[in-house]
Order: C-alpha cells, then structure tokens, then sequence
C-alpha cells in the first residue's frame, strides 16, 4: 500500500513583537492561513523557547497526519545561521536565549519533529529571496530589497542568489552602517528617522501611521514631513545602491505602505535609470517562501 502521508514544513517569520507561522507543503504551496502570535521576546528564556514550541505545534495541529519535514525560521539578525544560534543581545529582544541553539530546545520540547530538517535565514534575505523567486520581480537577474522599520534592512541578489561581495554590494549587503550626514543610514531611513523629522516640522515625534493618516487627510505638515524622509531615501541610498546597477528594486515593511507619499522623487530617478519599482507591504508570505527555496534548494 502506497505511503499517501503529506510532508510539510513549519515556517515561522520571527520578529520582535511578533510571530508569524504558517504551513507549506513539498510544492511550496501554502496550505494554511498566516497565523501571528505574540513573540514574548522580552521573557525569560524558558519562556521564549517554550513560545516558539507552542507555536510549533499549532501548525502541527492543522494537520495532525502530515509528517513534518523541516522547520524553517526567518529571524533578525545577529544570529548564527548555519548553526542556528542566537547572537541578539541588548536590542530588547530575545536577549535570554543568547548563544541558545534552537534546533535542538525544538527537538527537545517536541519529539514528534526528532527527523525534521532546520534551516535559517535573516529576516530581509529571507523576504528578498520569497521575492526574487516568487514575487512580481521574479524575471529580473539584478534585485535590491530595502525594508524600512527599526533600522535599514537590505539585500542584493544575483539571478536570485543573495550577494555579499562583488561589484556594487556593500559589506554583507547591508547599507545600515554606511556614513550618511552626521552619522550612519540606520538613523535617518528608519523609524527614529522619520521621529526626527517629525520634531523637526510637528514640534513632536508621529508614527508612520499618523503621518499617513494625516496625509490621507491632505495636512501639508505630514506631506512635507515625508517629503523630507524621501529626500534622505534618495540622498542615501540611490547612490549606493546605483553603483549594483539593479533591475528592480522592492520596498517592503509597513513604512512601505506611505511610498506613495516619500517615493515620488526616489520612483522618478530610478525610471531615469530604468530600474523598476515594486512596493510590498506584507512581508511574511514572500519570507516563508524564501525559507522553503533556502530549505529544499540550498
């Protein structure tokens, strides 16, 4: 009698306030909703791994039948990602489960996953590479990838493959610690820099939501106050990133949801350079896929 028990894999897009998870199967199909769970990432680390094993097994219960395969988290750097150990410390997040590997604190709390591969991306590569394969974007060789949150997280990728090095790739990828104005990126193309401008022009700092809401409301304050924030984008990070010579580029986060109020002057220098454009605000779909061609393809 033919085996017909389905081979799944458990992915989970880590961040710090939040979890992500969702089942795939061998095909790459999604066979379940995205479910988001507290990350309790500030908890004692009996409590963050028991965490990550409950979630865990609530993908498993989709499914009591399948037979888990491999387990795959997209997690925010640093962390050891060929080993799966967590390097965070004083970022607020996780910082009790430094130099834990999670593999086997998974195995050990679950017995059912004993035979079930674990692989492990950083957060940004693991959406730039679901988007590289996946997305809108797929048919292009040359891909940046630029999330806008708590700090500039980026990616550059080479007929699908991640760069490190090379013409036009900055250290890693990463253009977070690049020199910019009286410091580095990460303080201007991020939250705390959209805060800045905000005490600039509000006298206070807003949220990315606010100043969306109010743009939705046409308040010439919050135009101007993302006006200013895409003005940084552009002095920022198109050099740098021209220097790569992209196909496309794609913007994702939630700070993504205002590119139509920050990227008008950014979308008109990259048409000069005829690079494209894609804007994807919901990152966790394309991060899962990017762990599945990272778990069955290398």
């Amino acid at each position: 009698m033919t085996n017909c028990t389905e081979k799944v894999y458990l992915l989970l897009d880590v961040g710090g306030t939040q979890i992500k998870g969702a089942v795939f199967n061998e095909e790459g199909n999604r066979k379940t909703d995205i479910t988001s769970y507290p990350s309790k990432s500030r908890e004692s680390a009996d409590v963050i791994l028991d965490n990550f094993a409950f979630i865990l097994r609530e993908l498993m219960n989709t499914n009591p039948q399948a037979e888990i395969i491999g387990v795959g988290m997209a997690f925010p750097g640093p962390f050891d990602y060929e080993k799966g150990i967590c390097q965070i410390q004083g970022l607020n997040k996780y910082d009790s489960i430094y130099g834990r590997a999670l593999e086997p604190e998974m195995k050990k709390r679950i017995p059912e996953i004993e035979n079930a591969k674990f692989g492990y991306l950083h957060d940004i590569e693991a959406f730039a590479v679901g988007e590289a394969w996946f997305g809108e974007m797929q048919d292009e060789s040359k891909i940046v990838c630029l999330c806008i949150g708590t700090g500039t997280g980026t990616a550059f990728l080479k007929d699908k493959v991640p760069q490190k090095s090379g013409e036009g790739v900055p250290e890693c990828g990463w253009l977070y610690w690049l020199p910019y104005k009286d410091s580095i990126i990460d303080d201007y193309i991020s939250v705390r820099g959209l805060e800045r401008i905000c005490k600039e022009v509000f006298g206070e700092p807003k949220s990315g939501k606010e100043l969306y809401d109010l743009c939705q409301k046409g308040d010439e304050t919050a135009l101007k106050a993302w006006k200013k924030f895409g003005d940084d984008i552009v002095a920022a990070i198109l050099p740098v990133i021209e220097d790569f010579h992209p196909d496309a580029i794609i913007f994702g986060g939630q700070i993504s949801k205002s590119f139509t109020y920050f990227g008008k002057e950014f979308a008109e220098e990259c048409e000069k350079r005829n690079i494209k454009i894609h804007v994807q605000t919901e990152t966790s779909e394309k991060a899962m896929q990017g762990l599945f061609v990272k778990m069955t393809r290398g």
